[in-house]
């Protein structure tokens, strides 16, 4: 497999590499000048062939050709709504999501949210791209998903209009599979994802008042950063 290194802005040309990106490619890979690989901007959704000019640890130079649309996109409008959870469980749901293609990751908080980020939930932020830009990296995605939050839920459900919207419940009379059968491929979907301790009655109605409908996933109960990656392939990897 080709190998995909990430580079913003593409345009063809020479150019030098940030410190970053340069040991990467040339530490990491052990990449060599003249050597050939994929440079891939997931903010614009493009790429193009590249070749090491310079194996400069710190300033590598390489040459780009004209960019061109990335193949792999996320070809469905799914978003995910997940009650964020502590120590690196979001890290692991946006990995897990952004190589399952999901386009949206909505982080938002309940009243039985453990973790409460407050400011540093700004902090965070630049490591959870790095995260979405990593796992589009290794799964060959050329973009990413958008990453939004973490904000309160009524604020989250405002963000499902407009699709076929759910919500995880395991006392709920439908089923995901019941929901989905009748809906066509290309149709945008939302789901919701509670927290360990689940959504209480108030957010279960103020999320059937936005329009998501309960659903129940499978027969055991799942941890909440299982049921996000066992939902999202059974939404994705169906629909593809």
């Amino acid at each position: 497999m080709t190998l995909r290194v990430p580079v913003s802005a593409l345009s063809a040309g020479e150019r030098a590499l940030d410190h970053a990106t340069s040991r990467y490619l040339v530490k990491v890979h052990r990449s060599r000048v003249g050597e050939a690989f994929t440079a891939f901007d997931v903010d614009a959704g493009l790429e193009a062939d590249a070749r090491l000019l310079s194996a400069d640890p710190r300033a590598a130079r390489i040459r780009l050709g004209t960019p061109r649309p990335a193949p792999v996109v996320s070809p469905l409008p799914v978003t995910l709504l997940w009650a964020v959870g502590k120590a690196d469980k979001p890290e692991a749901v946006i990995r897990d999501a952004t190589a399952l293609g999901v386009r949206r990751i909505v982080l938002c908080t309940t009243e039985r949210t453990v973790v409460r980020l407050g400011e540093r939930a700004e902090a965070r932020r630049p490591r959870w791209q790095s995260v979405a830009r990593e796992a589009a990296r290794q799964s060959g995605r050329g973009d990413v998903p958008e990453l939004v939050g973490p904000v309160p839920l009524a604020e989250a459900l405002a963000l499902g209009a407009g699709s076929v919207a759910m919500v995880l419940d395991p006392k709920a009379e439908l089923t995901l599979a019941q929901v989905l059968a009748p809906t066509p491929a290309s149709t945008p979907l939302s789901v919701l994802i509670g927290p360990e301790g689940g959504l209480d009655d108030g957010e279960l109605a103020a999320a059937a008042q936005a329009g998501f409908r309960a659903v129940r996933f499978g027969r055991l109960v799942l941890r909440t950063e299982t049921a996000a990656v066992a939902v999202l392939g059974a939404l994705l990897g169906g629909r593809t």
